[in-house]
């Protein structure tokens, strides 16, 4: 699978954790769970629709098998948990997860992303 770029601009946010801190770090691990025990139906109910669709257009493949097969990281320790509006990004030592807030609530936009220092995150999936 290629790697795409993610092109969010993520400024820094200060303040105190709260119980949507919390609740995109739920989704960001049963995310990881989901890809470490191999159940892509389940990791791919945390995507977004926009990101389903279009991993399932690049790939011709289904999203249970691309997010299975993809080798994304699941082993990391988490690091932080940043949510500002409707944009949550959770940073783990080996990976960074983004999250949006839509109609039916928090939904991965992004995983498998690492920082570039020339340019926007690059993620595996997005």
């Amino acid at each position: 699978m290629a790697m795409s770029s993610l092109l969010l601009v993520w400024g820094a946010v200060a303040g105190c954790s709260s119980s949507r801190d919390a609740t995109v770090e739920g989704i960001a691990a049963d995310f990881r769970g989901a890809v470490r025990a191999q159940d892509g139906d389940l990791a791919c109910r945390q995507l977004s629709d926009a990101v389903r669709f279009q991993l399932e257009l690049s790939s011709g493949s289904r999203c249970e098998v691309e997010v299975r097969d993809a080798g994304l990281p699941t082993s990391g320790t988490l690091r932080e948990v940043t949510v500002s509006g409707t944009a949550a990004q959770v940073r783990y030592d080996d990976d960074v997860i983004f999250l949006g807030e839509f109609g039916g609530g928090w939904r991965i936009i992004g995983a498998g992303c690492l920082s570039r220092a020339d340019g926007p995150y690059d993620c595996q999936v997005s």
